[in-house]
């Protein structure tokens, strides 16, 4: 019995030991930390649409330990927490879908966002496309069309000058640029007398083109390199009765592909007074390449590669050709014409054409327009 009892009374001891050390709950301490973690919840974000760099404003509630935001699935840009209850995010990259915040607990999402893509530019290399423009038609004027309309690359929209004559339209291209060329689509009520004027401070023009028999169409006017800032179209002479009005003006700069590249010709290499076939080539308008006495020669240039081509000028000396050719190869083997004529009259002459991909660029001299040697200051390629 005494060994049974002796070992309860040891046992009891201790559990009374243990009771006396537990004195219930801990004292509350005013300095511990109390945290609660709570996921972010979405109410509502202002506006419904935005592009990249924009800044929506994100209401709602537990957005104090935030740590990322997102719209369509794409981060913000950055974002500021203003309170538990607002951030204001800048949209980065951005998708259409979902505005998303993010904490430590978890993500919460709200539909309805709409994504402004940037718009996709194409590089058609009119320089004058949506560039600012004025006109000669006062601000006030009854039926005043909006002068962008002469450049907005929208041939379903046309602007118009009034009923009278010598009215002007002008676009700005921001800065001046070395152009040569003027692209003009006209109404069916087009400007048989006009003249296109250029000016780097829009104070001093010069005249690059003028004519009083336009007959209207898709016309281009092709000039020597300029530098121009301004460029302005003048409607002298109406030919229609109606009020004189264009589709679309476009304003283009062009290198050309040709300059001071490999040429060859028909001449024999041994022909006495036989000229550099470069000078066909060289920039240089003092300089001309020239056939020989007969009909049926020809010169040509290599590109260097294949390029994509769809325009040839030629500056004609004295003695033209009346008749010629221009044929583009890739191998230098097969060729294919892609302008032929026997009326031609010399001068500056521009030749256009469906874009074709051309390495080497031929000119076939077929006919004398004089009785003397064939002869060209310069053979210029464009893209």
């Amino acid at each position: 019995m005494r060994k049974i009892v002796l070992p309860l009374i040891i046992v009891c001891l201790f559990i009374l030991s243990s009771c006396d050390e537990y004195q219930g709950a801990q004292p509350y301490d005013p300095n511990t930390k109390i945290t609660v973690s709570a996921m972010p919840k979405i109410e509502s974000f202002a506006p419904l649409t935005g592009k990249t760099g924009d800044t929506i404003t994100i209401t709602g509630i537990n957005f104090i330990d935030v740590k990322s935001v997102s719209f369509g699935g794409k981060p913000a840009a950055s974002f500021d927490v203003i309170s538990s209850t607002s951030i204001k995010a800048v949209v980065g990259a951005g998708s259409a879908g979902t505005v998303s915040v993010t904490n430590a607990k978890g993500s919460k999402a709200l539909a309805g966002f709409e994504y402004i893509a940037p718009p996709i530019v194409v590089d058609n290399g009119n320089l004058a496309l949506n560039k600012p423009a004025t006109s000669s038609r006062p601000l006030n004027a009854a039926n005043r069309p909006p002068e962008a309309r002469g450049n907005d690359g929208d041939l379903s929209s046309a602007w118009f000058a009034d009923g009278e004559v010598n009215q002007w339209w002008a676009v700005d291209l921001g800065a001046a640029k070395k152009i040569d060329e003027v692209v003009i689509k006209w109404e069916g009520a087009f400007a048989s007398g006009y003249t296109i004027q250029v000016s780097v401070d829009n104070v001093n023009f010069t005249n690059v083109f003028s004519t009083t028999t336009g007959v209207g169409g898709n016309v281009t006017h092709s000039f020597d390199p300029i530098d121009a800032r301004y460029v302005k179209l003048l409607l002298t002479k109406k030919g229609t009765p109606w009020e004189m009005t264009f589709w679309e003006l476009e304003v283009y700069t062009s290198v050309n592909l040709a300059l001071n590249k490999p040429a060859t010709s028909s001449r024999p290499l041994n022909a006495a007074n036989r000229p550099p076939e470069a000078r066909g080539n060289d920039g240089d308008l003092s300089s001309a390449w020239f056939a020989d006495g007969e009909d049926n020669q020809w010169w040509a240039v290599d590109l260097g590669a294949a390029k994509e081509i769809n325009k040839v000028s030629i500056k004609w000396e004295g003695a033209f050709a009346s008749g010629y050719a221009i044929q583009v190869s890739l191998d230098n083997v097969t060729f294919k014409t892609v302008f032929s004529t026997t009326i031609g009259a010399g001068g500056n002459v521009s030749h256009s054409f469906d874009a074709v991909e051309a390495r080497y660029v031929k000119l076939l001299l077929t006919k004398k327009g004089t009785p003397w040697e064939m002869t060209f200051w310069e053979f210029e390629v464009f893209d």
